[in-house]
């Protein structure tokens, strides 16, 4: 019967489901690495005894998700992630500068923050760690970011608060990527505190984005709240109706 060395706690899953699963906790555990074919399809079969279909549907699902790449004759692999300071394909927003810093004004774990408790799919009670800097280009602030993250991400990257422009890299570094970052883009207005820490007068209008970060197992693993001063920050769109590969 296909699929009966299937622990019983996944037995409620559809099958694929469960070998999609099996297949993100290797990659997030290391066993492939970015960029490395996974295991052909009649070795998969073999190895969680399914069948082809599953198989693949699970590899779709992953493909789908951003988590592993094919192409027209090729195995599937594990997708590359950008390098540091990559833009994301599609949307480019970054800090205008040439020089960049981060300077942490508090950071920490917590019971509280209910909001970004909910964006993080963690229930009440839970811990969220969280940092709140001051974005820095050319020694002057042109922004502000809250960021949190379950408590077992903060342990990864509280080290490196006070010293990582960009965190992702850090937690590239230990095995923990994201596939997909949703973002809403709105703008509002200077409060006392803002202006004070951003060197800009009350009520000057910011760009604000508010990002959710989501990770191989399609969990979030960030939620971030980020204002910007318009002078020091660029964000623009770029969208493909569709790839020539689509048209073969």
């Amino acid at each position: 019967m296909e699929g009966k060395m299937m622990g019983s706690t996944q037995k409620k899953l559809p099958l694929y489901v469960q070998i999609k699963n099996k297949l993100i906790t290797v990659i997030q555990e290391g066993g492939w690495q970015p960029g490395e074919a996974i295991p052909s399809e009649s070795r998969l079969m073999e190895q969680y005894n399914v069948s082809r279909t599953t198989v693949r549907q699970a590899i779709r699902e992953l493909v789908h998700n951003g988590i592993l790449e094919t192409g027209r004759g090729t195995p599937a692999r594990v997708k590359k992630r950008p390098e540091e300071g990559s833009p994301s394909p599609g949307v480019v927003h970054h800090e205008i500068g040439t020089a960049f810093d981060v300077s942490v004004i508090r950071s920490g774990e917590s019971r509280l923050h209910p909001a970004a408790k909910q964006a993080l799919g963690l229930a009440d009670g839970d811990v969220v760690f969280f940092m709140d800097r001051l974005r820095l280009a050319d020694g002057l602030p042109i922004g502000m970011q809250q960021s949190f993250f379950p408590a077992a991400v903060g342990e990864v990257v509280a080290p490196e608060a006070g010293t990582a422009f960009d965190y992702f890299a850090v937690l590239g570094r230990r095995g923990i990527y994201h596939t997909s970052i949703q973002e809403q883009v709105s703008a509002c207005n200077a409060t006392l505190y803002e202006a004070d820490l951003l060197g800009i007068s009350p009520g000057e209008a910011l760009v604000t984005i508010e990002r959710t970060t989501l990770g191989l197992d399609r969990m979030p693993l960030e939620y971030s709240l980020m204002k910007y001063t318009p002078a020091g920050f660029r964000y623009s769109l770029e969208i493909d109706a569709f790839s020539p590969d689509d048209l073969l």
